[in-house]
């Protein structure tokens, strides 16, 4: 009986370890809407010691040659198993004056 019990929770267990989960770390809701034209939207994926703005926008200027700066910043964290990603998402824009 002890033996069934534990196979069902080591199978409970490790079933659980595999999964994969997204938390909102932060979020930079300001709209920017005068002088400026929207390009598009960044995605960069990368290890959470090594995320930050400089990266992101360096993502940016690679996908859109044009951008000036990146706004709305979306940063969220994957967690699968013990590694931590950063999932970071922006709007590109380009300053019209």
């Amino acid at each position: 009986m002890k033996g069934k019990f534990f196979a069902v929770v080591l199978l409970v267990a490790l079933s659980l370890v595999g999964c994969s989960t997204f938390q909102p770390v932060q979020g930079n809701n300001i709209v920017a809407t005068d002088n400026i034209e929207v390009l598009g939207r960044v995605t960069l994926e990368c290890p959470a010691n090594d995320a930050g703005f400089t990266l992101l926008l360096e993502e940016a200027k690679k996908q859109y040659p044009d951008a000036d700066d990146i706004v709305n910043i979306i940063v969220d964290s994957k967690k699968t198993f013990s590694k931590v990603n950063y999932v970071m998402s922006a709007i590109v824009i380009k300053y019209t004056n």
